[in-house]
């Protein structure tokens, strides 16, 4: 499974990668620092599976979701 990790604290985005790269039937797909990176990613590459945080700059988890959904579910 493909695991996209979108947070905005380091030590929160290590720790999940840590998770998901300790498990070999999972890989990182690509990590974001906001809701806008996620928006992007999704774009170019869609995961399987994205750990979205709620609150973060530019754009918080629940419009990057939105816009997610909604462009490429």
């Amino acid at each position: 499974m493909r695991i996209a990790i979108v947070n905005d604290m380091t030590l929160a985005v290590e720790s999940l990668r840590r998770v998901v790269a300790a498990m070999p039937e999972h890989e990182v797909a690509w990590i974001a620092r906001d809701g806008v990176e996620a928006v992007e990613g999704c774009r170019r590459s869609v995961p399987d599976l994205i750990l979205m945080d709620l609150l973060m700059p530019r754009m918080d988890g629940v419009e990057a979701t939105r816009l997610i959904m909604r462009d490429t579910p």
